[in-house]
């Protein structure tokens, strides 16, 4: 008990600017995910990352859309396609 109380003595205060709602959350989500990993659970990004797989894919999708070779007339039904990709 004693050992904890002089390593959080140890630690130096994280600062934040409090006009900065952002620099705020950070500081809160990293106090946050110290105190849980230091419980001994560890950290499950799973779900972080399969965001940002589908990021990447509906990005793929919108590049295909922008630079499809063919002009507006002509690529509508891609267009639409990709419309109808872009919820899924």
């Amino acid at each position: 008990m004693q050992e904890k109380k002089t390593e959080m003595a140890n630690k130096k205060p994280k600062k934040a600017n409090l006009l900065d709602h952002h620099s705020i959350k950070h500081i809160l989500d990293e106090s946050v995910s110290e105190i849980v990993t230091s419980r001994g659970y560890e950290e499950d990004v799973r779900m972080s990352n399969i965001r940002l797989f589908f990021g990447t894919i509906i990005i793929v999708i919108a590049l295909f859309a922008q630079f499809y070779n063919k002009k507006f007339p002509q690529n509508r039904e891609f267009l639409i396609g990709c419309i109808v990709l872009y919820p899924f």
